[in-house]
C-alpha cells in the first residue's frame, strides 16, 4: 500500500481485506502525514504487518500511543535512527498482539516490552538493535522476556557501541542454578558489553547451532560463562575448522561445521577495542582463554592484518604464540598468512627437538598464503619442518594465494 494524502475513504472503498503497511521515511519524495499513517493504524482489527524504517519521532510518539489490541499483526518492524526517541508506554498495542510472530525495533526505547510479549505465544524471531539508554533491560529481566517464549528460533540484540550504560549490576552475580530453556531458540546474535552478555547467558539454555557475539570491551581477557553457555549447545558436537584473524580494531574467531563438502559457519565472535595502539598481544591473549579443546577439528587458519606492526614489533610473546595453538592437538592443516606466517615463525623455532611435537601434535600440513610467487619459507618454520621430520611426524608446507579477508 502507497500512503499518498488522505486515506481514509480510500480504505472505505474496498472490502474489509488485511493491510500491510510499509513506509520508509527518507526515500519518498512526498511521505506521508503522520495523520495518514494512524489512520491506517486504526484499523487495528485489519493490520497484519507493520514496517516503518527512519521513523521519526512525532510519528513514533502517536504509534506508541496507540493503546487498542491488534490481534492479527504477524509482523511489526520499527526503526529509529533520530536522537531522543520517545519511550514505548506499557499500553502499547493494547499489551495484545496474540498472532505475533516476528518483531524488530531498532533504536526504539521500550522497557515494558515483556507485556507485550507476554500476549503471544506463536513468535520465532525477536530483534531489539541499538537499543538506546532509556530502554534499557537488565540481563535477569531480559531472561523473564523470554522465558515464555517457547517457540523462538532467532535472537538478535545489540546496545550502542560506544555505550556503557549496561555494565551497572551487570557481571556481579553468580552463575545461576536453575537457567530457562529456549526449547527452540537456534540462532543468536549479541553486540554489546561482555558483563550483560554473561550474566544472561548464564540463566540460559538452548540448542543452539549458530552464535554471532561482537564484544566492545577493552580487553577481554577471560569469557568464562560465554564458553560454558557455548558448551551447552550443539555448537562444540562436531566442528571441522576454526579461522582466527586480527586486525587493527578487532580479533575474529569463527568456527565452522561440514556439512557434506561444505564448511557451514556456526559460531563468530568478535573482540573491538577503540583504544589506539592496544597491543595485539592482549588480543592474542583473548582467543587463547576463550577457546576449548576441540577434538574433531582439523583445520586451523590463523590470519593477521598487513596494517598491523610487523614480526618483532607487534609485541607478542613467543609463548603467547603458543599458548593460541597449544590447544588444537587434531589439527591436521594449518593455514598462515604472511604476516602471520613471520610472527608464529619464531615462535615454532623455539621449540626444541624433545618438544616439537607437544604443540599441534597431530599437524600434517602447513599452508601459507602470500609466498606464491618466491616459494619461500620463513626461516622457524623451515627449522620446525626439519625437526618434525626427524620425529617421524613429518610436515609439508604448501603455497597457495591469499583467500581470507578481514574485516
Amino acid at each position: 500500500m502507497n500512503l499518498s494524502g488522505t486515506l481514509t475513504k480510500t480504505l472505505d472503498i474496498w472490502p474489509e481485506l488485511p493491510i500491510i503497511m510499509h513506509v520508509t521515511y527518507g526515500k519518498m519524495i512526498q511521505p506521508p502525514s503522520v495523520t495518514d499513517v494512524i489512520s491506517v493504524l486504526k484499523r487495528h482489527d485489519r493490520v497484519c504487518k507493520i514496517t516503518t524504517h527512519n521513523i521519526p519521532n512525532s510519528l513514533l510518539k502517536e504509534v506508541a500511543a496507540m493503546s487498542e489490541p491488534f490481534p492479527v499483526l504477524i509482523d511489526l518492524e520499527l526503526v529509529s535512527f533520530e536522537e531522543d526517541p520517545p519511550i514505548v508506554p506499557d499500553s502499547f498495542l493494547g499489551g495484545s498482539v496474540p498472532s505475533l510472530q516476528s518483531l524488530n525495533l531498532s533504536g526504539i526505547p521500550f522497557p515494558a516490552i515483556g507485556k507485550l510479549l507476554l500476549s503471544t505465544r506463536r513468535l520465532d524471531t525477536l530483534y531489539l538493535g541499538s537499543i538506546p539508554p532509556s530502554g534499557y533491560i537488565s540481563p535477569e529481566a531480559m531472561v523473564a522476556i523470554l522465558s515464555p517464549l517457547t517457540r523462538l528460533k532467532s535472537l538478535y540484540l545489540s546496545f550502542f557501541k560506544f555505550l556503557q550504560f549496561w555494565t551497572h549490576g551487570a557481571g556481579q552475580h553468580s552463575p545461576a542454578l536453575t537457567r530457562v530453556v529456549l526449547p527452540a531458540l537456534t540462532t543468536f546474535h549479541y553486540s554489546g558489553n561482555r558483563e550483560y552478555l554473561e550474566d544472561m547467558v548464564s540463566r540460559i539454555d538452548a540448542p543452539l547451532d549458530s552464535i554471532d557475539v561482537t564484544l566492545f570491551d577493552q580487553p577481554v581477557f577471560d569469557i568464562p560463562l560465554l564458553r560454558d553457555f557455548i558448551g551447552r549447545t550443539k555448537i562444540l558436537n562436531s566442528p571441522h575448522q576454526v579461522d582466527i584473524s586480527f586486525s587493527l580494531s578487532n580479533a575474529r574467531i569463527s568456527l565452522f561445521q561440514r556439512k557434506g563438502d561444505i564448511d557451514f559457519k556456526v559460531l563468530a565472535l568478535v573482540i573491538f577495542h577503540s583504544t589506539p595502539g592496544l597491543p595485539l598481544s592482549s588480543l592474542v591473549q583473548s582467543c587463547s582463554s576463550f577457546l576449548p579443546p576441540l577434538p574433531s577439528l582439523e583445520h586451523l587458519g590463523v590470519y593477521k592484518s598487513e596494517y598491523l606492526p610487523s614480526r618483532g614489533q607487534d609485541g607478542v610473546e613467543s609463548t603467547q604464540w603458543l599458548e593460541l595453538l597449544c590447544p588444537f592437538i587434531t589439527v591436521k592443516d594449518l593455514v598462515l598468512d604472511e604476516p602471520t606466517a613471520l610472527s608464529v615463525a619464531s615462535a615454532l623455532q623455539e621449540l626444541v627437538e624433545e618438544r616439537v611435537t607437544d604443540i599441534l601434535p597431530a599437524l600434517q600440513n602447513i599452508f601459507l598464503e602470500g609466498f606464491q610467487l618466491s616459494g619461500t619459507v620463513p626461516e622457524g618454520i623451515g627449522k620446525f619442518i626439519a625437526a618434525r621430520e626427524l620425529s617421524g611426524r613429518p610436515v609439508i608446507v604448501h603455497h597457495r594465494e591469499t583467500k581470507q579477508e578481514l574485516y
